[in-house]
């Protein structure tokens, strides 16, 4: 699978309750859920709120399998873009 990187533009991001993060999450979640059980390879990694963005990192197939996850759970999907290469950095001393 490939990763993308999925920037949602929502008003206000980073003042929604973590109460209604959840109630959004399990709901993309069930879409996820259903996708796979319709034989595509998606699933999601992790998410960051930043200002008035969600920016979601994916494993997918496909570019369309995330656009039509949006669509499906009800989500933006402003910007899609495949992830060529991760570099991890640790500048701790421990």
């Amino acid at each position: 699978m490939n990763k993308y990187l999925i920037k949602r533009e929502i008003e206000g991001a980073s003042q929604i309750p973590s109460e209604k993060l959840d109630e959004i999450g399990q709901g993309s979640e069930s879409v996820l859920i259903a996708m796979r059980n319709e034989g595509k390879k998606i699933e999601q990694d992790h998410s960051y709120i930043a200002g008035n963005n969600i920016f979601c990192v994916y494993n997918a197939e496909s570019e369309d399998f995330i656009k039509e996850h949006s669509e499906r759970a009800g989500v933006p999907a402003n910007e899609i873009t495949l992830i060529s290469n991760i570099l991890e950095h640790n500048t701790s001393n421990d």
